[in-house]
């Protein structure tokens, strides 16, 4: 048998003859060569366990969704309407890369009544979200071989974003008993000389831990003697419970602008997760660089977010409140009814809106081994979809979202509680 190919550049083409002479041509397509940086990088978990929930959804199944991290509330009217009147005013062009100086103002001027500051105009960026400023970050911070020190449970862009930008991301676990909250001294035992910054995520996503100041106080001075970066992401600073107190890295920014950089959010504040806009505050050197990358991506943050956005900025939080109102009622629900569950172990999480049990008694158990398998089990078995702990460095433990009604949290953990007393 006789075998030949061609390429024309497209498609390989391979040409058999057999013994009869006969000639049979099979097209085989190379196969795609992608960059190391986009085969190091994992999809969102949390968004794979929205895209699957969402299918069966579409197939007419009755799913508790506890897996996104979004608001059930609908975005403030009054936000709503900004955004019209920025339509029909023609309020639809190109901006500023880094978003438009009344919007950045308005950033500014929020931090500075709230804190104390004195932040201008320059000290801002504006993007498509946080995550693009986070991701923006690293891309002008981290050069190759750096290592940026994440305390774990960790946010589940965190990693990726400091790989995809060449740095290696160093873990350093956290004390459930202690609710997970960040500590100095685990933080200090990572360092190495390769160390570039640190990222810190408070309330977190997806524990809800809060630091705590005195250990805040001790992260950020030890990143300014060492002139590392400390990054702080506070999209959910609003929503703190039982006394706690959020402590934000903007106290030592004005005195050490080169190593702070505050990373916040329009979406889980204001129910805006659509309108996709965040923003970064840091020295202005920081936002040159921060616009430089983001004139040559997305480039500016839709006209009509912004314009929304001023109005949720200058408004008096009304709606806010009484998101937080109905998070704290989710709350002090879900969390006992989940410890009455056999097998489930659940701390009170200091803030944000989720919680993170551990299911890890399950493991061995039927067809589970970790938390993907115990997601997995839940949603076939349950119908309720949850994100596996693997997604965010701690597979012991799952992430239960109570942004959704009452309702539909009972209703979640009665299916939850069921599916698990068939395989105690």
């Amino acid at each position: 048998m006789d075998r030949s190919s061609r390429d024309d550049g497209a498609t390989l083409f391979v040409v058999i003859k057999d013994e009869k002479k006969d000639l049979v041509t099979i097209a085989i397509r190379p196969e795609i060569r992608f960059s190391d940086r986009v085969r190091g990088m994992q999809e969102s978990p949390t968004l794979a366990v929205l895209n699957r929930a969402t299918a069966l959804v579409a197939q007419g199944v009755d799913v508790v969704d506890f897996g996104p991290g979004e608001p059930d509330f609908r975005t403030p009217a009054n936000v709503c309407e900004a955004g019209k009147r920025a339509i029909d005013e023609g309020i639809t062009r190109y901006t500023n890369a880094s978003g438009t100086k009344a919007l950045r103002d308005a950033i500014a001027g929020r931090y500075n009544k709230r804190y104390g500051t004195k932040l201008r105009t320059e000290n801002v960026i504006a993007g498509s979200g946080g995550k693009q400023e986070l991701f923006n970050l690293m891309l002008a911070l981290v050069d190759e071989r750096d290592e940026v020190i994440i305390p774990t449970p960790y946010w589940v862009s965190f990693p990726d974003q400091v790989s995809f930008a060449g740095g290696t991301p160093i873990f350093t676990a956290v004390d459930a008993k202690n609710r997970f909250r960040p500590t100095f001294a685990a933080i200090e035992a990572a360092v190495s000389s390769r160390t570039r910054g640190v990222i810190v995520n408070s309330p977190c996503n997806p524990t809800g831990a809060v630091i705590e100041e005195s250990e805040l106080a001790k992260i950020a001075d030890f990143c300014i003697a060492r002139d590392l970066f400390l990054v702080f992401d506070e999209t959910y600073e609003l929503f703190v419970y039982d006394g706690s107190v959020h402590a934000s890295a903007i106290r030592w920014f004005e005195k050490h602008p080169e190593n702070i950089v505050i990373v916040n959010s329009m979406s889980k504040t204001f129910a805006m997760t659509g309108w996709r806009l965040g923003y970064a505050i840091a020295h202005p050197d920081i936002i040159a660089a921060l616009g430089k990358i983001q004139s040559h991506s997305t480039s500016n943050p839709s006209s009509i977010a912004q314009v929304a956005s001023i109005e949720a900025l200058s408004g008096d939080d009304a709606d806010v409140k009484k998101m937080y109102a109905a998070y704290c009622e989710r709350r002090a629900w879900l969390v006992p009814a989940l410890n009455r569950i056999p097998g489930i172990t659940c701390a009170n999480p200091d803030g944000a809106f989720y919680v993170f049990p551990d299911v890890s008694s399950f493991f061995g158990k039927g067809s589970i081994r970790d938390s993907g398998s115990f997601a997995s089990f839940l949603l076939d078995e349950a119908r309720v979809a949850v994100v596996p702990g693997a997604a965010f460095g701690a597979d012991e433990y799952i992430r239960i979202s109570y942004a959704t009604s009452m309702e539909r949290i009972k209703e979640g953990v009665a299916r939850i509680e069921k599916a698990l007393k068939n395989i105690v």
